[in-house]
């Protein structure tokens, strides 16, 4: 009991204390405060030394390996992508057994080289060329006020978008990622007639309309390729799931149970 005034004193800001109590109580608050701001900040400064660092060397591959970068950079992201979304239609697709077990995963790894490869030919490879190429027809002006109202931005973003996805990306995409999956040339033709639509091309301008005003407005050409792939670990997530069909291993598994 005979501590409780003591620890009201502390809880009230020293207040309840004698005036040389207060003196500590008030210069040990701020040794404590001081303390917890320079933590803070020690661990602000190595995240951002950590993320300096990693584009140091990212830039010093980049510049000694420009192609071997942008090509591993775009392969890397995708086989995650697209391993995410085997791993998201496996849950779909696989409902739960009457016996309660869930058919165990099984990863379709023609599927995953279709679409690692698609990544490091047209994402990782060309469109290094490509932004190259439309940042030559379309340099970059200096002095504006506004950064996304531009000539530079605005030019590329559209050409890119409304012409080069339309009659370059797409169609590649379905013709390369069926002919790696071994499909003949009619089979692949045929899914892309079903799938092609313009529903896909309203979630692809939705996505990357915006996401590449930023690349052509802020993003430094040397890390397009980087950005881009980035970007597309969400959209070659999304693409995977609604242009490539479920994994059939699960309601195969499923279907044996049942029997």
């Amino acid at each position: 009991a005979g501590r409780l005034p003591f620890a009201l004193g502390l809880r009230g800001g020293g207040a309840g204390l004698p005036p040389w109590m207060r003196h500590v109580h008030r210069r040990f608050s701020s040794q404590r405060r001081f303390s917890s701001a320079s933590n803070e900040g020690a661990s602000a400064q190595q995240t951002s030394g950590g993320i300096r660092g990693a584009l140091a060397k990212y830039n010093a591959l980049n510049e000694a390996h420009p192609t071997t970068t942008k090509v591993g950079t775009s392969v890397v992201i995708l086989l995650f992508g697209d391993t995410m979304a085997q791993r998201i239609q496996h849950r779909s697709a696989a409902k739960t057994s009457e016996d309660g077990a869930a058919p165990a995963f099984r990863m379709d790894w023609r599927r995953l080289a279709a679409f690692a490869s698609f990544g490091a030919i047209y994402t990782g490879y060309f469109q290094m060329h490509w932004f190259r190429y439309l940042q030559t027809v379309f340099p970059r002006q200096v002095g504006l006020k506004t950064r996304f109202l531009r000539k530079d931005v605005l030019a590329p973003l559209l050409v890119n978008q409304l012409g080069m996805v339309c009659v370059g990306y797409y169609p590649f995409f379905f013709a390369w990622t069926g002919f790696v999956r071994g499909r003949t040339w009619d089979e692949s033709m045929e899914e892309m007639k079903k799938k092609y639509k313009l529903k896909l091309l309203a979630q692809n301008w939705a996505f990357w309309i915006p996401a590449q005003g930023v690349q052509f407005a802020l993003v430094p050409s040397l890390y397009h390729i980087l950005y881009v792939s980035a970007m597309g670990l969400a959209w070659n997530t999304i693409l995977s799931l609604v242009t490539l069909e479920k994994i059939p291993q699960a309601a195969e598994e499923l279907k044996r149970k049942k029997a």
